[in-house]
């Protein structure tokens, strides 16, 4: 099933909500507020369990934050409507899930949404660290904020076998790796969409490492190609990146 009215009734509100802070800004917080509000209501509503509000809240605040920073408004406005797209997903993810707990698509929609949540707001975060004053510990307190329950809530629903204490461990371990990920690239010449990449490949090869080990998949073989793809991808974009003097 990939249709749901209500969902898309939701996602409708969350396009027009997304359309409201790219044309009014400056107007746009308690907007923002009451559709967190209404997205709370919903996610409990859809999905029978209110844990599932995370994924789709973060990926909403990561877009705000992000449209101002995209430059043409054309690709502001491709970036709305991927925005909702995943969106969606998220939301129908949730919805499947709720009806049966091991649906292995539900699982690789909420998968896909809560890293595009991760690559938004890290990308955000970052951009509005090069343009304003704000010191490198708060980019990372911030980093950290997302990166926690969004690891939490990968671990809860992909049903790792883990004790409730090894959950909060192994997602302390993923922030703790994203703040010295950001730490690092704050000595980069790069740009924010090629840090939030970087962070998102790397948190990506942390999170699978772990999710393979817990799920009795982890060979020789399989950590090899991690590792081949973590220094693979983060080679690539950073030779293809645009390269900034270094103030």
């Amino acid at each position: 099933m990939i249709w749901e009215f209500s969902i898309f009734l939701l996602t409708f509100f969350y396009f027009g909500v997304l359309w409201r802070a790219f044309s009014h800004p400056a107007n746009f917080l308690w907007e923002g507020i009451f559709f967190l509000f209404i997205l709370l209501v919903s996610a409990k509503w859809i999905s029978q369990k209110f844990f599932h509000f995370v994924t789709p809240a973060f990926l909403f605040i990561g877009s705000v934050l992000l449209l101002p920073l995209i430059d043409s408004p054309a690709e502001a406005k491709a970036f709305l409507v991927l925005s909702s797209g995943v969106f969606y997903l998220a939301m129908l993810g949730a919805y499947r899930l709720g009806k049966y707990k091991k649906d292995l698509t539900a699982k690789a929609m909420l998968n896909l949404a809560s890293f595009s949540a991760l690559f938004c707001y890290f990308s955000s975060v970052y951009g509005w660290y090069l343009n304003i004053a704000m010191p490198i510990w708060l980019v990372m307190v911030l980093f950290a904020f997302v990166s926690f329950p969004i690891s939490y809530i990968l671990v809860f629903f992909n049903e790792l076998k883990m004790s409730p204490n090894q959950k909060i461990l192994y997602s302390v371990f993923l922030s703790y790796l994203i703040v010295v990920v950001v730490w690092v690239q704050n000595f980069w010449p790069f740009g924010y969409l090629t840090t939030g990449v970087i962070a998102l490949i790397i948190f990506y090869s942390g999170w699978d490492i772990i999710r393979n080990y817990f799920l009795n998949k982890m060979t020789i073989k399989r950590l090899t190609f991690n590792l081949l793809f973590l220094l693979g991808t983060a080679s690539l974009v950073l030779i293809s990146a645009k390269w900034y003097p270094a103030i």
